[in-house]
């Protein structure tokens, strides 16, 4: 009975003395807090947030940890959650500048501008010597693009801390965007040397490096981010980058498979993978690597523009790939139909065929459009594809039936065609109007994307082709400078060149553009077009396309005549309507204007005028006129439009909707003839270069 007692005694004993174990180990919330801060410390916000919330269950009434919680919330962009954990933060540490700071910044991240700046230049007049509120304003100046402005606020904050570290790496990389070299490097050196141990110090040392154009410096840079850190992985992502540019392949591969190990979520490596295959000559291998990192993000338009451009190149027609690629881009035209955006949802259906010509989704999709666009031509063309690629199993009796009903109905409607009546094949003629060079510089090793200027190029390239016969021929190109773009436009006779480049950021991109004439060299027209959210890529190069074509003068030539009466290779396809009147100048008469937009011909080759009668879809009626008493117009002989009437809808004050946006759309003079509409999503204001996405970024 004693044994069995004295167990009883020990067993409780030892139940008693674990529970009081377990509750003197259990956390306090100033414990959780202190975690918290190592977590912050290393930039492990996800985990720095968790033990901030349990703390906060603990004692909601804990001031600090909201405001350490509202500083975690921001470095993962969730703005708004930031907003409600400063308000509770506010609730229990009156008067605290660091809370008023976090706030602007933001307000800047939401886009509120102006109320960011009351708020810095409210602590600023509080308190001269808050270096924070200083950083704030230098944010704002970048986003104005007041990059001087900026530089002027971190020299007062470093003046107030001279071994600041965000305000002397935010120096070295302003300088560095202003070209001072040499304070780049100053300000540079000195952050190194108060802050060797940090891996962001030394990744923001490759960045500068690379922006001077020391590469190799950039290198050893990103080694040491590494070797000081060995989780930093923007180092590593910046060293592929930097081998990419440097040719080294093989290492770029290998750095993003140990990336996408770590982390297969990883975006930028699945891109990078692939571009190095690509630059290797393992164009197969690149497909399949962009492939599997859309699969992940089915939203990186650069990836998939780099994507499709290879497989116009390398993939088989018939390969089964291609309905997958293709589907994409049929359900975003789907997206665009449900806004009721037409524009939108031509793009998307012309993306889908050019990847895929024989998806018979798109095709009918896309035929139907040229239908209630009144295009019966074309919308014929496309049921005879159709009836063509598909086989007997493909197309039992019944629907093959019901689509050769179809196409017999309209041939016969099409019995009185103005190409019937002059016996015509607009599939045959050649309307190529303009010769126009896409020239890009190499990219920054900073990018974004690697090579987005090429693909920038490639792909702007790529969708000027439309529905009618491509009236304006590009081709892009890689220079080194104006001076080699000038001599290749020369050399390849070109009426115009564009040198274009693309700042890219993680969700904006600026399309910047300089059009010259190829002719003279002389500048036309410089312009930059912004986009954010979704679809910017697309809508960027839309836009950018819609820019040229307004200033390509509408041309053509006579292709026949009976008496005089001419017919002209251009139609509805083009946007023609009836009553338009065009200059007939002799052939190989006309040239692109020495310093403007538009072109010039000598008086004395101006053999007439014709005004459009009959309007076909891809070929005109018109009536000529003589200038002077002899009949001297031939087949060939040119014209060029000098006048359009308004549309009805136009003077009725709506809004003209072109039948093609593809085509050229200027007159003689290089004026815009109409202003085609543009979604919303089209419209930007450039707010600042991409490097200020990496000064937002230093902690």
């Amino acid at each position: 009975m004693k044994k069995k007692n004295s167990l009883f005694c020990a067993v409780t004993f030892f139940i008693l003395f674990a529970s009081q174990l377990v509750f003197a180990q259990e956390k306090t919330a100033s414990m959780l807090y202190d975690e918290g801060l190592e977590f912050q410390n290393q930039e492990n916000w996800y985990q720095a947030s968790q033990l901030y919330m349990e703390a906060l269950q603990k004692n909601p009434v804990y001031g600090d940890v909201w405001f350490h919680l509202a500083q975690c919330s921001y470095q993962l962009g969730e703005y708004d959650l930031v907003l409600e954990q400063l308000a509770q933060a506010e609730l229990y540490s009156k008067d605290d500048s660091s809370i008023n700071n976090l706030k602007g910044m933001t307000y800047i991240a939401l886009g509120n501008f102006s109320d960011a700046r009351l708020i810095f230049e409210g602590i600023i007049k509080s308190r001269p010597n808050d270096i924070d509120a200083r950083f704030g304003l230098a944010e704002l100046d970048l986003f104005d693009g007041k990059i001087t402005g900026a530089e002027k606020q971190y020299t007062e904050a470093l003046k107030r801390s001279a071994e600041n570290r965000k305000a002397l790496l935010s120096l070295a990389l302003v300088s560095a965007q202003l070209g001072k070299t040499e304070n780049a490097k100053r300000y540079i050196g000195q952050a190194l040397t108060y802050y060797s141990d940090q891996a962001e110090v030394h990744y923001i040392s490759a960045i500068i490096n690379s922006m001077l154009g020391d590469i190799k410096g950039a290198e050893m840079a990103c080694r040491v981010a590494v070797e000081v850190d060995g989780n930093y992985d923007k180092a590593y992502e910046l060293l592929t980058k930097v081998r990419y540019a440097q040719g080294d392949f093989e290492e770029v591969i290998s750095i993003c498979d140990f990336r996408i190990g770590r982390e297969r979520n990883s975006l930028n490596s699945w891109y990078l993978k692939g571009a190095a295959q690509l630059a290797k000559g393992q164009d197969l291998e690149a497909i399949e690597t962009w492939t599997q990192g859309l699969s992940i993000q089915p939203e990186d338009e650069v990836m998939r523009a780099a994507l499709e451009l290879a497989v116009k190149d390398s993939i088989a027609l018939e390969d089964s790939r291609r309905e997958q690629w293709a589907t994409y881009h049929i359900e975003k035209a789907h997206e665009y139909r449900r806004r009721y955006d037409s524009t939108g949802t031509t793009y998307e259906y012309q993306r889908a065929l050019k990847i895929q010509p024989g998806n018979e989704e798109a095709r009918m999709a896309f035929a139907d459009m040229l239908e209630l666009n009144g295009l019966h031509e074309l919308y014929l063309d496309q049921l005879l594809f159709v009836n063509q690629i598909k086989s007997e199993e493909e197309n039992p009796s019944l629907e093959r039936t019901q689509m050769n009903d179809k196409i017999e109905a309209f041939e016969d409607l099409l019995q009185d065609s103005l190409a019937k009546k002059w016996k015509v094949q607009p599939f045959y003629l050649d309307k190529t109007r303009w010769n126009l060079g896409l020239f890009y510089l190499p990219s920054s090793v900073n990018s974004y994307h690697a090579q987005n200027n090429r693909i920038a190029a490639e792909f702007a390239s790529d969708i000027f082709g439309g529905i009618a016969s491509t009236a304006v021929q590009t081709i892009p190109y890689e220079v080194k400078s104006f001076g080699s773009a000038y001599q290749k436009a020369r050399t390849e006779k070109m009426d115009y060149f564009v040198l274009l480049s693309v700042d890219e950021g993680s969700r904006d991109i600026t399309l910047t553009y300089t059009m010259y004439s190829g002719r003279t060299g002389t500048k036309l027209l410089e312009n930059s077009l912004y986009a954010t959210g979704n679809d910017r890529y697309a809508s960027v190069f839309r836009r950018f396309r819609t820019d040229i074509l307004d200033r390509l003068t509408v041309r053509g030539k006579i292709i026949d005549r009976k008496g005089k009466t001419l017919l002209l290779d251009i139609g509805k396809s083009e946007n023609l309507v009836n009553g338009s009147v065009f200059d007939i100048v002799r052939k190989n008469s006309i040239q692109t204007a020495a310093s403007g937009m538009g072109v010039v011909y000598n008086s004395d080759d101006i053999l007439g005028t014709v005004t459009v009668t009959t309007v076909g879809e891809e070929v005109s009626e018109g009536l000529l006129e003589y200038k002077g008493f002899y009949d001297r117009i031939n087949t060939n002989d040119e014209v060029v439009l000098i006048s359009m009437p308004k549309p009805e809808e136009e003077a009725a004050g709506g809004t003209v909707v072109p039948v093609a946006d593809n085509a050229p759309n200027a007159d003689a003079n290089g004026q815009a003839l109409n202003k085609k509409s543009l979604t919303a999503q089209d419209i930007g204001v450039r707010r600042a270069p991409s490097f200020v996405e990496i000064i937002r970024s230093i902690y």
